[in-house]
């Protein structure tokens, strides 16, 4: 590759890696400068994001439906809820979370809707899971439609909220967010 491409190419990542969040910093800084390749640049980037996978169900046009589960529960035990909602038309997403507090799953919350290029979800949540999708709403309120929390603690007031006992049935947990998804004001 040409020095010139060479430069324009690192100019360009480093201007994405600048324009990144400031939670990548720590990450970004220990890696080993100069980069040899542009490829470098994008692999460091890439290393300081957490990973989130996650399992979806339903026609990838539905409407977006976010079931936070709880970190280190099986996917199982929220395939039925997922099922109901999807038999509706609604696109279900499973995220897997990791172990951190309820700030930092509420960020990595709307970080991955964000990396799905979602503007906006109705999020279900128990247990952590809900404790995430109360602090992704307080951090965004706009990019949440409304919250099924199954936890029975205190619903915030600043979006939508329906909350339920916290042993509350998968048909409860469906109903309550095709309710919130049916009377929510979606931007898109």
């Amino acid at each position: 590759m040409n020095e010139t491409r060479r430069l324009f190419l690192l100019s360009a990542i480093a201007g994405l890696a600048g324009s990144a969040s400031l939670a990548f910093a720590p990450a970004l800084a220990g890696a080993a400068l100069p980069f040899h390749s542009a490829t470098e640049v994008l692999r460091a980037f890439a290393a300081a994001q957490p990973a989130l996978s996650y399992h979806a169900a339903g026609p990838d046009d539905g409407r977006p439906i976010v079931l936070a589960r709880n970190p280190g529960d099986r996917i199982e035990s929220y395939t039925e809820t997922a099922s109901l909602l999807a038999a509706q038309g609604y696109r279900v997403l499973l995220p897997t979370l990791r172990e951190a507090n309820a700030a930092a799953l509420g960020h990595d919350l709307l970080g991955f809707i964000d990396s799905l290029h979602i503007p906006e979800a109705v999020f279900i949540g128990s247990g952590q899971g809900a404790q995430a999708a109360r602090a992704a709403a307080s951090q965004r309120r706009t990019r949440i439609i409304g919250l099924v929390l199954a936890d029975g603690a205190p619903a915030p007031t600043t979006v939508p909220t329906i909350g339920l006992a916290a042993g509350a049935t998968p048909q409860q947990m469906a109903d309550a967010a095709a309710t919130l998804a049916r009377q929510g004001k979606w931007r898109t």
